[in-house]
Formats: structure tokens, C-alpha cells, sequence
């Protein structure tokens, strides 16, 4: 019997969710080219290239649940909105303590702020870097029920088209050439709605051939290698960390996240024991791990445990197990006390 879709996509959601804090860990020592060995960079690059295909993978998931079915607006915000809204706002509130207590982040106030300012400054701006993506999704999720309005009924060949042009789209707004570099805020809106239709295409279509699961595969490591050596080959160049090529809106990304989307929904990958109990926890908490995982590693790189512990080449994914290990059990034990299934995510 093959997998049902909740197995392919909690197993999408799964790696999703380990390779976005394996690129966490690994960044570190990217901004320190020349400050390193090559080969501790370079091993760094390759983890970091590896995993870039995560948060745009988390959006293909949204796009592959959520696209072409009917939603009543109430209900899809009271179900939605509001189950991510909730966490949101609390973890919200923990950096922005955390940022007010930890130096360098901030040391008493602001010259030219008042604590009030700094305050809604955090909030307007998102008190950690990687909170970006709750705001954007907070949008897409306010949207969805209209834009199934428009997805339901539309031919494949259409939605196909408008990938065509996505593409096309986001291949020349990312150049590195200056002269074709489209400063349009519709980049990052248009950009990032491809990766929520390009999931729900995947999912409709028929990619079930021995050839397309190959093709997928070595598709994969194509990108892999152009998102590692284009950023070695710039960062080379210019003499300091490019990360051009770690765009989530650059074609190698794109073709990373839809090959591993093709590989897990081809691949009769049926888990049982303690595989699938690891799995189906780290999947129930996916959105809180999320939330958590950038104040746990903070505090673990205070304490001496980051890429550079024993050898990056050891370093960064034993780290990234630590990281992902705490911060499963902050949300597992959020979520035991009253009321905190709510705010834990």
C-alpha cells in the first residue's frame, strides 16, 4: 500500500523543519570568510546550500493543503489565522524580552527611542530575523479563501503558464547584474505566491514515473551544487560572504524545493517504530519548533555549542540535533501547562 498524503507531507514538513534550523546553525560561519579555514567555509556552504530549499518548502506544503479547496472566510481565519496568530504574539514577546535582557541586542534605552518606541519598533520590524516568514504567511493565510476563488476551476494548462512566467519573473529579479536587478515590491509578494501554486500544481498533477523520480533526484544535487559554488565563486570575488545564490527567489533554490517535493511524494517512504514516532513529533510541533529554535540556538552559541564545536564538519549537524531536541521539549512542556497549546505552536 503507498502513502497517503499526510505521510508525504509530514514528511515534507519534517525535513522542512530540521534543514531550516541546520541552515541556522550553519550560517554562522559563512560571515566569517577569510576569518576561517576555507575547508571549515566550505563545509559550512555546503550544509547552508543543502538545506536552502526549507522555508520555501514550508510554503509548497501551505500550497498543496490549502489551494483549490472552498473556504467559508470565517471559519478558515477562526481555524487558520488564529491557531498561528496566538504563538505568534507570544514568541513575539519572548525575544523582545529576550533582546531587552541579552546584550549586544540592547543595553538600556535607546538614545534617540524610548523603551515604548523600541517596543513597537520590534513588533513593526519582528523581534528575530527568521520571524519574517510569520508575517508573510499571516498574509497568505488572509488571502487564501480569495485566491481559491480564483484557482478553483482554472486548467492546469494556465497554472502552468503562470509558473512559466514565475520563473521567468524571479530569474531576472534576482541577477546579479544590476542592469536587470527590478527593485518592485511585487518581487517579494509575487515571488513568494509561486512557491504556494507551484505546490498545489505539484500536487494535482501525475509525477508518478520511475524518470521523474530520477530526474528529481539529480535535479536536487544540480541545485545543490549551483547554490554552493555560485556563493563560493561571488563571495570569492567580491572578497566577502555573497549569499546572492541563498535567495529563496533564485531559480537553483526553486529547482531544490520542487525536486524534494517530486522525491517525497514519489517515494514510498512508510516509517514505523521509533522513525515514526520521531517524525510524527517533530511534525505536530513543526510551527513551534520554528517559533523556539533561534532563542534555544542563541543561548546554546553562549554556551560554546555551535558549528564550530569539535569540527564543523561534526559541529553543525550535532548542534542542529541539540537545537532541534530543546526546542521540541520547550514546546512539548508549553503545551502541558493550562491553556499553553495555544501560544506554544
Amino acid at each position: 500500500m503507498g502513502q497517503g498524503k499526510k505521510e508525504w507531507i509530514s514528511n515534507l514538513r519534517v525535513i522542512a523543519t530540521v534543514c531550516v534550523v541546520l541552515l541556522h546553525v550553519a550560517s554562522s560561519v559563512l560571515y566569517k570568510y577569510n576569518q576561517v579555514p576555507n575547508s571549515h567555509w566550505w563545509i559550512g556552504n555546503v550544509y547552508d546550500s543543502f538545506a536552502r530549499f526549507s522555508v520555501p518548502l514550508f510554503l509548497m506544503i501551505t500550497g498543496a493543503l490549502l489551494l483549490g479547496n472552498q473556504h467559508s472566510y470565517p471559519i478558515f481565519l477562526k481555524r487558520k489565522v488564529i491557531r498561528i496568530l496566538f504563538p505568534f504574539a507570544f514568541w513575539t514577546a519572548v525575544y523582545i524580552i529576550y533582546n531587552f535582557i541579552e546584550p549586544p541586542q540592547f543595553s538600556g534605552k535607546l538614545e534617540t527611542q524610548t523603551n515604548f518606541d523600541w517596543i513597537i519598533q520590534q513588533i513593526r520590524d519582528g523581534s528575530s530575523y527568521h520571524l519574517w516568514y510569520v508575517y508573510m504567511l499571516i498574509g497568505f493565510y488572509i488571502t487564501i479563501p480569495l485566491l481559491n476563488k480564483l484557482i478553483i476551476g482554472v486548467k492546469k494548462k494556465f497554472l502552468f503558464l503562470f509558473l512559466i512566467l514565475w520563473v521567468i519573473f524571479i530569474t531576472f529579479s534576482t541577477s546579479k547584474n544590476s542592469a536587470y536587478n527590478f527593485e518592485w515590491n511585487l518581487w517579494y509578494i509575487l515571488g513568494y505566491l509561486g512557491y504556494l501554486v507551484l505546490g498545489y500544481y505539484l500536487s494535482i498533477i501525475n509525477t508518478k514515473h520511475k524518470i521523474v523520480t530520477i530526474l528529481a533526484g539529480f535535479v536536487f544535487f544540480i541545485g545543490v551544487f549551483i547554490t554552493a559554488y555560485g556563493t563560493f565563486y561571488f563571495t570569492e570575488t567580491d572578497g566577502f560572504f555573497h549569499k546572492l545564490y541563498y535567495s529563496y527567489l533564485t531559480p537553483n533554490v526553486l529547482l531544490m524545493t520542487a525536486s524534494i517535493f517530486v522525491l517525497m511524494q514519489n517515494l514510498n517512504i512508510n516509517l514505523s517504530g521509533v522513525l515514526k514516532k520521531t517524525r510524527d513529533l517533530i511534525d505536530k510541533h513543526s510551527y513551534g519548533i520554528y517559533l523556539s529554535h533561534v532563542l534555544v540556538l542563541n543561548y546554546l552559541i553562549m554556551y560554546g555549542i555551535d558549528w564550530d564545536l569539535i569540527h564543523p564538519l561534526i559541529g553543525i549537524p550535532l548542534t542542529t540535533i541539540i537545537t532541534l531536541s530543546v526546542s521540541v521539549a520547550i514546546v512539548y512542556l508549553i503545551r502541558k501547562i493550562p491553556f499553553g497549546k495555544y501560544i506554544s505552536g
